[in-house]
């Protein structure tokens, strides 16, 4: 059971942030787009550039990420992951009080995002990094 935990750590935080670095890839080509999927599209070039800036941020979360990940540090990524959590709910916050429903994948980005941080620390308090 301990060895799939840690192989679901691995996989899952890899799957992660390669979502991640995808999600803001296509977001900084094509912002209008991946805005609209976000929940508030953009229609203007202070809107593009707003929502690119907003996304370079995923892009370090990854960097920092897979540093952490590939040289084995489970207590650098379990805390990187864990402030990451944060980062949906505050998404959900300011759509839903801005009037807008959030899309389905923040509540689902947040749990991936939980489990995820929950495994890094466990493999970071069994001492695996």
């Amino acid at each position: 059971m301990k060895r799939s935990l840690d192989v679901a750590a691995i996989v899952l935080a890899a799957l992660l942030l390669l979502a991640f670095a995808a999600l803001s890839l296509r977001g900084l080509i094509a912002p209008e787009q991946a805005s609209a999927r976000f929940g508030v599209p953009v229609a203007d070039a202070a809107g593009s550039l707003f929502y690119r800036v907003y996304l370079s941020r995923n892009l370090v979360i990854v960097i920092t990420g897979a540093i952490s990940l590939l040289t084995r540090q489970w207590t650098p990524l379990a805390i990187l992951l864990t402030a990451t959590a944060a980062l949906p709910v505050f998404d959900m916050t300011v759509l839903s009080s801005n009037g807008v429903t959030p899309p389905i994948f923040h509540p689902l980005a947040l749990a991936l995002i939980a489990i995820t941080a929950a495994l890094a620390w466990r493999r970071a308090a069994a001492g695996k990094g």
